[in-house]
C-alpha cells in the first residue's frame, strides 16, 4: 500500500522559469514522510520529535525529474518504504501531475535520538506504522 496526497505546486516553488525549483521538489520528500507519519499516528511526525525525541534526518537523497511542474499544477505525491534497515529507512517517493510522473526521489531517513544526536534503533511502533506502507 502506499501513502498518497494531493496539493498544488504553490507560487514560492517556482524559480524565474515559472517551473518548480528543484530543491522545493525534493522538499516534497520530507513533506511526505511528515504527512504519511500524520495519517499514521495520532500527533503524527510532530509526537515523535516532541515527545518521544526522535528525529529522522535525511541521511541519503537521489532523485530523477523527467517532466516539469509549474505554479498551479495538482500534484500527486505517492510515497512507499522501499527498505527497513536496523536504523533507516528508505522510501521510494513519486511525484507526478495529470498522469504524468514528474520525479522520482529516493530518501533514506536514520533514525535519530535528538539528545546525542546519535543512531538509535528505529522504534518498534514507529517500525509497525510505517510497514503498512511497504
Amino acid at each position: 500500500m502506499a501513502h498518497v496526497f494531493r496539493r498544488p505546486v504553490r507560487f514560492d516553488e517556482i524559480d524565474a522559469a515559472g517551473f518548480a525549483y528543484f530543491p522545493k521538489v525534493v522538499a516534497l520528500a520530507h513533506e511526505a514522510l511528515e504527512r504519511l507519519l500524520e495519517d499514521a499516528r495520532p500527533g503524527g511526525y510532530a509526537a515523535w520529535v516532541v515527545t518521544e525525541r526522535v528525529g529522522l534526518p535525511c541521511v541519503h537523497v537521489a532523485a530523477d525529474f523527467s517532466a516539469p511542474l509549474r505554479f498551479g499544477d495538482e500534484i500527486v505525491v505517492t510515497t512507499r518504504v522501499a527498505r527497513f534497515g536496523t536504523t533507516s529507512v528508505t522510501f521510494d517517493v513519486r511525484i507526478g501531475r495529470g498522469g504524468v510522473e514528474c520525479a522520482k526521489i529516493d530518501y533514506v531517513v536514520a533514525c535519530a535520538e535528538l539528545d546525542g544526536p546519535s543512531k538509535r534503533p528505529l522504534p518498534a511502533e514507529l517500525r509497525e506504522a510505517l510497514a503498512r506502507y511497504a
